[in-house]
């Protein structure tokens, strides 16, 4: 495979052939145990980067530092991976494409500040949702030849997956207020799920799909998960009763989404006061 790889017949989706090769060996370092998680995923980053834009990859932040140079940056991540290193050119420079809440997601992840979590492979919604109600986040790294280049959910490729899973662990970990408010949605989430509540709707393919969305896409302020899921509730109910958005629910059909709505809260509420007693006794 290295051989056609060299020789550019499998490069695929506008890689450099050199690009893709040294990112195939290095899930081959990270598989034999000689990178951190976070060194790796920052590696991952970086040679995709080059790999994908070649050397308008990144572009200095101040003058005084010298233009970035994808060849020599690739050369030198090969031999220098330290987390130091890696965190000096993250927050030097800008990346083309990139959010900025990627760089800093990766910088925190090497600092040990946001316990992250590296997969292999993609998670179920169900596991997504269980390490978010414990306070840390999946990040996928797809490192399988050929399927790094495969769309991979709704993104295009292996990379844009990746960089998809930075974004939301920025958006869960850089308010610390925000942060305990998602842990505890997603705490009463997976509680919610546990006790059975929604199994009935779940038959409901679109439901479904929704559902997982609120469990594993969506890192925002709690407000807005809890009146997604009205909604979705709203909207299957719509589809039972054959009734249009002009058409109210029967009371029946609005009993039921509100008692969801105060079991949901209700298991808040407890995720909510362990944790208010756990800063209560740090405090002390």
């Amino acid at each position: 495979m290295e051989q056609a790889i060299a020789a550019g017949t499998m490069n695929g989706d506008g890689l450099q052939a050199q690009g893709l090769q040294r990112l195939l060996a290095l899930a081959e370092r990270f598989r034999a145990g000689t990178l951190e998680p976070a060194v790796f995923a920052a590696l991952y980053f970086f040679h995709w980067q080059i790999a994908t834009h070649g050397d308008a990859f990144a572009a200095r932040r101040s003058k005084s530092d010298p233009r970035p140079d994808a060849a020599a940056w690739a050369a030198r991540l090969g031999a220098d991976a330290t987390a130091d290193r890696l965190l000096d050119l993250l927050e030097r420079y800008q990346y083309r494409c990139v959010r900025p809440g990627v760089p800093v997601a990766l910088a925190e992840w090497l600092r040990s500040r946001w316990p992250l979590e590296l997969e292999l492979r993609i998670p179920t919604p169900e596991a997504v949702l269980r390490a978010q109600a414990r306070g840390t986040r999946p990040v996928t790294v797809i490192c399988d030849y050929p399927r790094m280049l495969r769309p991979v959910l709704h993104k295009s490729n292996a990379f844009a997956f990746f960089l998809h899973d930075l974004e939301h662990a920025y958006k869960f970990f850089h308010l610390p207020a925000l942060h305990a408010a998602q842990r505890a949605f997603f705490a009463a989430m997976l509680a919610l799920v546990a006790s059975g509540a929604l199994a009935r709707y779940r038959t409901d393919a679109l439901f479904a799909a929704k559902l997982d969305y609120v469990m594993s896409d969506m890192n925002t302020h709690p407000e807005h998960g809890r009146q997604y899921l009205r909604a979705i509730l709203v909207e299957h109910c719509r589809r039972r009763e054959a009734k249009d958005a002009t058409e109210r629910l029967s009371p029946a059909a609005e009993r039921e989404i509100e008692g969801i709505m105060q079991a949901l809260r209700a298991h808040e509420m407890r995720a909510i006061a362990p944790a208010s007693g756990e800063r209560a006794c740090a405090a002390g």
